[in-house]
């Protein structure tokens, strides 16, 4: 089985290495998009029950059109709250708008698209495992998974593979990417974590037995720390981007903590110490997956993670208006967080979590989300979303027994109600729920 592991996870390091960059436009001709239909048979993925033989349950399609948000993704668009954001940022509408289409629809080229497809069908089938036309007669005649992958199906179940894909919406790229400007306009904020999302998708896989021995072993803890690392490559992409660039004092207000301006103003709360190396009252980089990564590379690669520690210090304070601003700063700490961020990611990728691993990396989430940056919105939404993935680790692993499990689900259910939305984040009750936490890991 560890063999297994360390080929999946090299074969997922060469597909990521060898894929182009982000938003890249490939000259050789692109595979039709056949359609969700061509998917919903009941003898394919549209099964109420498992189909006899089948290795996957059959009812993949089902999940999707019942419970899948992907599903809505376009049919959002038509409502009211999206004319008006349409409307705000000077268009006529988001339903046909390239803008909203690329995220909201698989909206691929018209000469790509085959008879039965249907850009309304939303975030459907291909646009996460590619286009079908190459690869849809193999997989129905039930070859290997590697023949499949082989004709163009997309390697989903690799953690680097499903980061980009799920980052490439969930968090922009070259040819994607939600500004300040559709913040403005109402759209709302983008907060990721590919392990919970992946969870809460819904899942459509089950990781039986026979999962494994076609796709390997990958865990949550792989997953979390893989998305944790291409998140900050990808959050620097962004940032060196000229398109992006210093406008006056700042560069893309997207980039920085929301709630360093939009916040509840009272003027009796005592101002808290940060670990940005900024005083109150500054403007910071939304720094929340730089600090899980740390926390992440800190089991890998120590070296990499003081390392990272240094140069997000100096970011921040590069990009402090306050601090009087560093261009050329900017440019080298990003490229220098960049290049760290992609060198963790096959590491992390193929990283084989011990029970150890997992117990420390728990303490490790804890006490940064006790730290005076802990407090902020996006640091308690990113501990949060980690300790889930943790525990989940901890109870796939037998970490974690199944009482212990349930008294680690409420204290988890704890910390998400202590932040229902920015405006009702209730600092006092996450700090209770983490302690709580803490103690049900530590039976």
């Amino acid at each position: 089985m560890a063999a297994l592991r360390r080929s999946a996870a090299a074969i997922g390091a060469l597909l990521w290495l060898a894929a182009p960059p982000a938003g890249a436009q490939s000259s050789a001709p692109q595979p039709l998009h056949l359609g969700v239909a061509t998917c919903s048979g009941s003898n394919c993925h549209g099964a109420g029950e498992r189909p006899a033989g089948s290795a996957v349950p059959g009812n993949e399609y089902v999940i999707w059109s019942k419970r899948d948000k992907h599903r809505q993704a376009y049919t959002v668009l038509l409502e009211e709250r999206a004319v008006r954001m349409a409307r705000a940022v000077g268009l006529p509408d988001a339903a046909n708008q390239k803008l909203c289409l690329d995220c909201h629809a698989d909206n691929v080229p018209a000469a790509q698209r085959g008879r039965q497809f249907q850009l309304a069908d939303g975030v459907g089938c291909e646009a996460c495992h590619g286009g079908a036309e190459k690869w849809l007669g193999l997989h129905i005649s039930g070859v290997a998974h590697r023949d499949n992958l082989a004709a163009g199906l997309y390697p989903t179940e690799q953690p680097m593979a499903r980061a980009e894909k799920c980052l490439g919406c969930h968090q922009g790229d070259a040819t994607r990417f939600v500004d300040h400007r559709l913040y403005g306009a109402g759209h709302p904020r983008l907060g990721f974590e590919l392990d919970t999302f992946t969870a809460i998708q819904p899942a459509h896989v089950v990781v039986d037995k026979g999962y494994i021995e076609r796709k390997g072993r990958i865990t949550d803890i792989e997953v979390w720390a893989t998305g944790q690392a291409l998140s900050v490559a990808r959050q620097m992409k962004v940032l060196l981007d000229p398109k992006h660039a210093r406008r006056s004092l700042f560069p893309e207000f997207a980039l920085y903590d929301c709630q360093s301006c939009h916040h509840p103003y009272d003027p009796l709360h005592a101002p808290r110490p940060t670990d940005s190396g900024l005083g109150p009252g500054t403007v910071k980089l939304n720094d929340a997956n730089l600090v899980m990564l740390r926390v992440a590379a800190a089991r890998v690669a120590p070296e990499a993670a003081r390392s990272l520690g240094a140069h997000v210090l100096a970011l921040n304070r590069a990009m402090a208006p306050d601090q009087g601003g560093d261009p050329g700063g900017v440019q080298r700490e990003a490229s220098a967080i960049r290049d760290t961020a992609q060198g963790l990611v096959p590491l992390l990728a193929g990283h084989e979590f011990s029970g150890g691993d997992i117990r420390a990396l728990a303490e490790a989430v804890i006490a940064q989300g006790q730290a005076p940056d802990g407090w902020r919105f996006s640091h308690a939404e990113q501990t949060t979303m980690a300790l889930e993935a943790i525990a989940a680790a901890m109870r796939s692993g037998g970490v974690a027994g199944t009482p212990q499990g349930e008294a680690i689900r409420k204290a988890t259910d704890a910390l998400y109600a202590s932040f229902a939305g920015e405006a009702s984040f209730r600092p006092e009750a996450f700090a209770a729920a983490l302690r709580d936490f803490q103690r049900t890991i530590g039976r």
